[in-house]
């Protein structure tokens, strides 16, 4: 059995002297953790859901009380809304930001113990490949390289599935553009709700004159 899958399951027989260096340089095999941070991320994963859904909510809150303060044409109220309004997406956004974030870990560290298990089963057909050299070496010609050549493709298709670009957290700070932004959604929301209470009078409406030459 290699290293990889001493560290990687812990379910070797190890002797008592390898025992007693074990307890000299205490190791922990590495699946284990790999699922307990999985779980963890997968836990603050769900924290964070839920604190999305109710600055969501806070946010719709606050949306609609802009918008009743332009209709009553309280310019003071739907500013300080806006602004409060404007701290809520900001906080939201970078929350949203951390979610994909640590669900993209979570994926990786999947990936990296999906393929742990796929090591530790290929161990041992990358040894037999490794005892076939001697014998084949003498029988066919180039063996030894096209052996090695298959040993180097395994092993790099094996530490090219683990790597992977890091990811990380933007945090963008809101600016008064945001704030201008949510007052014009909001106007547009306010005239758009005067214009269903008071629907324009349509351009072919009677005319009393015309009425009253018809009698």
């Amino acid at each position: 059995m290699t290293g990889f899958d001493k560290n990687w399951s812990n379910l070797s027989r190890a002797s008592s002297g390898e025992k007693m260096k074990e307890a000299l340089r205490p190791q922990s095999p590495l699946k284990p953790k790999i699922e307990t941070a999985v779980n963890k991320l997968q836990l603050q994963t769900s924290k964070l859901d839920t604190m999305i859904t109710k600055l969501n909510e806070r946010d719709a809150s606050l949306f609609r009380r802009v918008v009743n303060a332009m209709q009553r044409h309280d310019a003071d109220t739907a500013k300080v809304l806006s602004n409060e309004l404007a701290e809520v997406r900001k906080v939201s956004k970078t929350l949203g930001n951390a979610k994909l974030s640590l669900e993209q870990v979570s994926m990786r560290l999947s990936t990296i113990h999906d393929m742990g298990d796929a090591m530790v089963a290929l161990g041992p057909a990358m040894s037999s490949i490794k005892g076939l050299k001697p014998s084949l070496g003498r029988f066919v010609p180039g063996a030894d390289g096209e052996i090695n050549n298959m040993q180097t493709m395994l092993s790099g298709i094996m530490v090219e599935s683990l790597q992977g670009s890091a990811v990380g957290i933007e945090l963008n700070a809101g600016s008064g553009g945001d704030i201008d932004q949510i007052m014009i959604e909001a106007s547009a929301v306010a005239e758009e709700k005067v214009n269903d209470k008071f629907p324009s009078i349509p351009s072919g409406s009677f005319r009393i004159s015309d009425t009253e030459s018809q009698q």
